[in-house]
């Protein structure tokens, strides 16, 4: 199993301002410090129109590692794919593969706030529908030296991109489908890659299950069927300090982000936006969090691994810690 983590959104705060031009000029300084430390790769993510100038181009920001880096995965996680159009995203990601001597992973959602929909003038109503077929033109676009391809929303004749990828078929792409059994039977369905969002085991589980059964029921085989997981990890030597830490990412973070945007999705699909914090979805999001030491977080990723994932997202202020007690044990070193 791989280890991804990152720098977030290279986003300010409210609750813990500081300089945002200081956060960029450490992009490349952060990344070279997971590289060191032996994380499998850096992810990059993407919002739009926010006051905290969270990162709006990740393909740009991981482009600034490519040269600075000499093994770890660059990720996008998540590019939000039906804000783009897919031909200029396929160029893009070929060119970034190509200058990271083909390290690129493609990290793809579909978003959810209407601000960015609105802003940059494409239709939210459609967009899971759109992120499936953009991500089935990827995966022709980038393997073959030209295709047409006619869909419901996209349309091309007798195109092909230079420079080619690095990667063949190509670089691998995930959709980063949510925690409802409507994002894991979508994912199943097109026998693409699921990278989950933060939930608790129980909840993964639930959600692999029905991914891998709406694979199976597609004609697809066990080994496209690939799952990766985004785990939050509040880590410290004790239960005590480590809930500290927990508390302190609610205000500082999570109150504002996954309670104010529309992040929490009931079953039917419908985003949630300024639920009270006892509103049940949030607190199953905040039971999903990870709170405890390097050796309970180390039962817990054992656990994850029953489930056969590929990867685990580590979103943790705690990195060091999680590098040095937490990564070695689960790899048997």
């Amino acid at each position: 199993m791989e280890f991804w983590s990152g720098i977030g959104g290279l986003a300010k705060s409210r609750a813990l301002p500081r300089s945002l031009a200081h956060d960029y000029a450490q992009l490349v300084d952060h990344a070279c410090m997971l590289e060191e430390m032996g994380f499998d790769a850096f992810s990059a993510s993407e919002h739009h129109f926010t006051y905290d100038s969270f990162c709006p181009s990740p393909l740009v920001a991981l482009a600034a590692l490519a040269l600075s880096t000499t093994r770890i995965k660059l990720v996008t996680g998540a590019m939000l794919l039906p804000l783009h159009e897919p031909l200029r995203v396929a160029e893009d990601a070929a060119t970034l593969d190509r200058l990271s001597g083909g390290r690129l992973i493609l990290g793809l959602g579909m978003g959810y706030r209407p601000l960015e929909f609105n802003g940059l003038g494409t239709n939210k109503r459609s967009r899971g529908a759109r992120l499936v077929e953009m991500m089935q033109f990827l995966q022709r676009v980038l393997s073959e030296e030209r295709c047409s391809f006619h869909g419901k929303y996209y349309h091309y004749d007798d195109i092909g991109i230079r420079p080619r990828p690095v990667q063949r078929p190509h670089p691998p792409l995930w959709l980063c489908g949510g925690i409802t059994a409507q994002a894991a039977d979508r994912a199943g369905r097109a026998g693409l890659p699921y990278w989950l969002a933060n939930s608790a085991y129980e909840r993964a589980e639930e959600c692999i299950h029905v991914y891998h059964a709406a694979g199976r029921e597609a004609g697809f085989a066990p080994h496209d069927l690939k799952v990766a997981v985004f785990k939050d990890f509040c880590l410290a030597p004790s239960l005590n300090e480590a809930t500290a830490v927990r508390d302190a990412m609610m205000r500082s973070f999570y109150d504002e982000h996954v309670l104010g945007f529309g992040y929490l999705v009931d079953e039917t699909g419908q985003h949630i936006y300024n639920p009270t914090r006892s509103h049940p979805l949030y607190q199953r999001f905040v039971g999903g969090l990870f709170v405890g030491t390097p050796a309970m977080a180390i039962a817990e990723i054992q656990r994850y691994q029953t489930l056969g994932i590929t990867a685990m997202y580590v979103a943790t202020a705690q990195k060091q810690l999680f590098a040095t007690e937490v990564m070695p044990a689960v790899r048997g070193r």
